[in-house]
């Protein structure tokens, strides 16, 4: 489905933006006229699109939580802290970059501002959870809990997006950063690693600490990467009542294949100008250079050696809690592995195949989140997790 660029990846991560309309962290109508002041391909019109128009509704949120307008100042921020957050999405290649090192900090100060004027409790969280807690409103206790890893590119803020589903069905909500992502690497500098079943339990200890969580009832949930970090995370972890994974994702080094015979050189040190020759292509370096600086490393070969690592298949046996492993038709990221990791668990399963014809095409639902969510819950809520 193409909403307005020809561009695959400005489209992409536009309809990414308008699938938070649900939320209130975005507006169809801002979306498609930030859009139009992008020049395709132009990853520098696109950050002063996003940044101009986020700093703008800024102002007019200070103006009315100043007039004390508490509800139009919460959306301006909401909405400022997601435009932000676009505008340094393609420059992610370098963390001391001016782009992302001040339209990230203006993400997290938007989002921030917004805490306050919320109808429900939020907790700032920091050091083994680097994040966000939301309980339902009314009175305090112990409630059911997801907890929400994202992908390569996700932040704590955004995940915040997908907490009213939680909150209007009495979940609390936690939305974290883990290593590689969001404030664990633009702030602390820790790269993505793959053993998530070391990295997991430490986050259900810290979570466990909060009067808002049921300890009996954590839910691990990843979306996009988090499809892979999920199960792996949940390997390591008994005391999970559940596990989702959106889209699941069994290997993710399978993906090296798309470099043929080159990566049979992978570990070989020679290598490496024939690797590195592929940032001559300027569409295969905008896919590879971030991920090499979310991964760590400063070569193409390096971040393909270290991609390896990265499956399933020696830990997901050892999953043990009910699991809830989709996929979606149209998805070109999961490549059907939702449907092989699920056959590859051994413990209480479910699948579900999200296709277009529920308005749901596209990696991770697409413009469709509230569709993956729905059927989440249902799913929770019939398995009592």
């Amino acid at each position: 489905m193409r909403l307005f660029f020809e561009d695959e990846g400005f489209d992409g991560q536009l309809q990414r933006s308008v699938g938070k309309a649900d939320s209130g962290m975005a507006n169809v109508g801002e979306c498609l006229t930030i859009a139009a002041q992008i020049t395709p391909g132009d990853r520098d019109s696109w950050y002063r699109a996003w940044a101009a128009f986020g700093s703008r509704l800024v102002k007019q949120a200070d103006a009315a939580r100043d007039a004390g307008h508490r509800v139009s100042a919460r959306g301006g921020y909401l909405r400022a802290a997601e435009y932000f957050r676009q505008a340094f999405f393609f420059h992610r290649d370098d963390l001391d970059g001016a782009e992302l090192r001040a339209a990230y900090p203006a993400s997290v100060q938007a989002f921030r501002a917004a805490l306050p004027l919320l109808d429900h409790p939020a907790a700032i969280l920091s050091g083994e959870l680097s994040g966000y807690l939301f309980a339902p409103a009314g009175p305090a206790a112990p409630r059911p809990t997801i907890l929400h890893v994202g992908g390569y590119d996700n932040t704590a803020e955004e995940l915040c997006a997908s907490a009213a589903p939680a909150l209007e069905r009495g979940y609390a909500f936690a939305a974290i950063d883990g290593p590689g992502q969001g404030a664990m690497l633009y702030e602390q500098r820790i790269p993505m690693r793959p053993d998530w079943e070391h990295v997991v339990p430490g986050m259900v200890d810290a979570l466990l600490t909060r009067a808002e969580v049921d300890p009996a009832r954590v839910v691990l949930a990843g979306r996009s990467f988090g499809g892979y970090l999920a199960p792996r995370g949940a390997a390591g972890e008994p005391r999970l009542a559940a596990m989702i994974a959106d889209p699941g994702q069994y290997d993710i080094g399978a993906a090296t294949a798309r470099f043929g015979d080159l990566m049979k050189r992978v570990h070989d040190p020679a290598a490496e100008d024939e690797f590195n020759v592929l940032l001559t292509i300027p569409a295969v370096k905008a896919l590879l250079a971030p991920r090499m600086v979310t991964h760590g490393v400063s070569s193409v070969r390096a971040y393909c050696a270290d991609l390896l690592r990265y499956t399933n298949a020696d830990t997901v046996t050892h999953v043990s809690c009910p699991s809830y492993v989709t996929d979606n038709e149209s998805d070109v990221v999961s490549t059907g592995q939702g449907k092989e990791l699920f056959d590859h668990l051994t413990c209480p399963k479910d699948f579900r195949l999200f296709t277009g014809a529920e308005g749901a095409a596209g990696h991770c639902e697409g413009m469709a989140p509230i569709v993956f969510w729905t059927a989440a819950f249902d799913w929770l809520d019939s398995n009592r997790a």
